[in-house]
């Protein structure tokens, strides 16, 4: 069998793509990895690796030089949707260099996503019933809830291991590279530190909006949608959603609200668990329902228990976010406004956003048990990012389909990296 030489791009703030490579060793495969930044080599050390430190323009020519140099047969990194990576995942297609990304899982919580090419629209992973039920034949039931216990303290130690060499050293080590971030690492943790300091305020505030938008004032149950919302800086809302703007979907969505629901009907907007509180969600949500009309029935809630208020949905409009799974796991109606993995017909309303107010469609519990079954079989292993147990479950599992010579999705589900216009496009956008 012929070596496989595996080149590891970005990977997370944590040793998870080291403990990948050195599995991948172990097994005779060779491993190179290109580093961006001083945060890189932090947790791709002590194994040797090369710094890029060019500019962007000129990273396309540098990876085929180095591909073709290294005999490159495979490309792992951490999603596709970074410009680096965007690119070469573009060029391994080109070059017929399997494409490895990784992510967190499609499934939650404790799952880790080994997908081929890339994700959300750009994703093999087919969307007919036809080929996901017989993708789906044979797998057992997906296992559900955690397996590993997680830290937030253990998240934010190597998110600063991660970014406080490059804020210290970039001007002379890699002074082309810019973060991925949306934001200035500094400029991000300003907003950690105020939200913290804002917890109970936070805490009561969505309390609050949560009873508005669920109980009517004479305390019976009110129906309202659900709309859980993402980081705005997610690549999954720059890449895979229509204007790649969270804020713009999210007072569309309010003005749709506003022209086509039922006058008792309420909208719920849920901030993102680990948004750092820079997007100021209540008052610009606020001040576009004001200005749309519907100030007394728009509500946002940074907190509360999600699968919850899933629950008590009449549904939940959302771009793209794994909450939708979760959402058709509990049987409620989902809208899915950007490229969803899920996005299927028989499982999300395929109907325009203004008839979702009205008549949201229930997903079909036959066909979402073997949507799952068929994910969990071809994209998903079992692990994390952080803690010792989820690291070393994970790089095993990850490791080990790394190395099958088959491929769990054939070429023939391929999807063009131009994913064109998007279904809600012209509906939330119209002029």
């Amino acid at each position: 069998m012929k070596t496989r030489t595996f080149l590891f791009l970005q990977g997370p703030a944590s040793p998870f793509f080291r403990l990948v490579a050195d599995r991948l060793e172990a097994a005779g495969a060779r491993v190179e990895c290109v580093n961006f930044c001083l945060g890189d080599k932090v947790f791709w050390w002590p194994k040797r690796s090369m710094l890029f430190r060019g500019k962007k323009s000129e990273w396309p020519a540098y990876l085929e030089d180095l591909v073709s140099r290294h005999t490159v047969t495979d490309m792992v990194m951490l999603g596709d949707g970074r410009d680096y990576h965007a690119a070469a995942a573009l060029l391994g297609q080109t070059l017929g260099i399997r494409i490895h990304i990784v992510e967190h899982g499609y499934l939650r919580p404790d799952w880790l996503t080994v997908e081929p090419d890339g994700m959300s629209a750009h994703s093999r992973f087919p969307q007919q019933a036809q080929a996901i039920r017989a993708l789906a034949e044979g797998v057992p039931p997906v296992a559900r809830g955690g397996l590993f216990r997680s830290s937030f303290l253990t998240y934010a130690l190597y998110d600063l291991a991660y970014h406080i060499p490059n804020v210290l050293f970039s001007p002379l080590l890699h002074r082309h590279y810019r973060t991925h971030g949306a934001v200035h690492p500094v400029i991000e943790y300003s907003g950690w530190i105020r939200k913290g300091l804002l917890a109970g305020q936070r805490r009561s505030q969505a309390e609050k909006a949560i009873a508005a938008a669920t109980r009517t004032a004479g305390g019976s149950d009110a129906r309202f949608f659900l709309f859980p919302l993402q980081l705005s800086g997610d690549y999954q809302i720059i890449r895979h959603s229509p204007g790649g703007d969270l804020f713009a979907i999210a007072e569309a969505v309010i003005s749709s609200f506003a022209r086509h629901a039922d006058a008792d009907s309420r909208l719920l907007f849920k901030v993102h668990p680990i948004d750092n509180g820079l997007s100021r969600w209540p008052g610009r949500i606020g001040d576009a329902a004001l200005r749309l009309g519907v100030g007394n029935r728009v509500f946002v809630a940074d907190g509360g228990n999600t699968d919850a208020l899933i629950e008590r949905s009449a549904g939940v409009v959302t771009v793209n976010s794994t909450v939708g799974l979760t959402a058709l796991g509990l049987g409620r109606p989902v809208i899915a406004l950007g490229s969803a993995i899920y996005d299927i017909e028989g499982l999300t309303s395929q109907s325009a956003l203004a008839d979702f107010w009205g008549q949201p469609p229930l997903p079909d519990p036959d066909l979402f048990d073997a949507f799952m079954r068929a994910l969990s079989a071809t994209t998903q292993v079992r692990g994390g990012f952080i803690g010792r147990e989820a690291l070393e479950t994970g790089a095993d599992n990850v490791a080990a389909r790394l190395l099958e010579e088959e491929e769990r999705l054939p070429l023939s589900f391929r999807k063009p990296r131009d994913q064109g216009s998007f279904r809600y496009e012209s509906e939330l956008f119209a002029r």
